[in-house]
């Protein structure tokens, strides 16, 4: 039996609107801000570690991961990963990350990726008010990440 291995997925905090020709140049809002930082104290307060985090090259994305580490103060290695932006594949995603030799890791990602990625691993339907808002942290578990092999653990969203 493989060790269960846990997965976070946090999506950006909210951005400046959106219609100009760099998306990926976006910034976070203050409300952005706000949002990430009220993840980072629901996840401190579940008592959670990670060990890493990968997180989307795009500039909202980046902010975020600097904010939620910031506020659980430490020194979690962040590596830049380009293909969780929000045209990530989940197949591919799920196979790299069963490669790696960590047991808690963390997506800074976007949306459609982060929620199409979160259904297609867990075993049971979500949650039926499950969205991934900006700021919202889902949590998985399983041996392996590939599709509905993992268990929905919680959620959080700021709005």
């Amino acid at each position: 039996m493989r060790k269960l291995k846990r997965l976070y997925v946090l999506r950006h905090g909210n951005a400046q609107p959106y219609g100009y020709a760099h998306d990926e140049s976006r910034e976070l809002t203050e409300l952005g801000v706000a949002e990430v930082k009220m993840a980072a104290q629901a996840f401190r307060e579940r008592g959670e570690a990670i060990d890493v985090v990968f997180v989307s090259p795009y500039v909202r994305a980046q902010q975020t991961a600097k904010t939620f580490l910031a506020s659980l103060d430490t020194s979690v290695e962040m590596k830049d990963c380009p293909f969780i932006t929000p045209n990530g594949q989940k197949i591919d995603v799920a196979l790299w990350l069963n490669d790696l030799p960590y047991e808690s890791i963390l997506l800074v990602t976007h949306q459609p990726f982060s929620h199409q990625f979160v259904d297609y691993l867990v075993d049971q339907p979500l949650p039926i008010n499950f969205a991934m808002t900006t700021g919202t942290l889902a949590s998985v578990e399983g041996e392996l990440f590939a599709g509905a092999c993992c268990q929905f653990r919680w959620c959080f969203s700021p709005s």
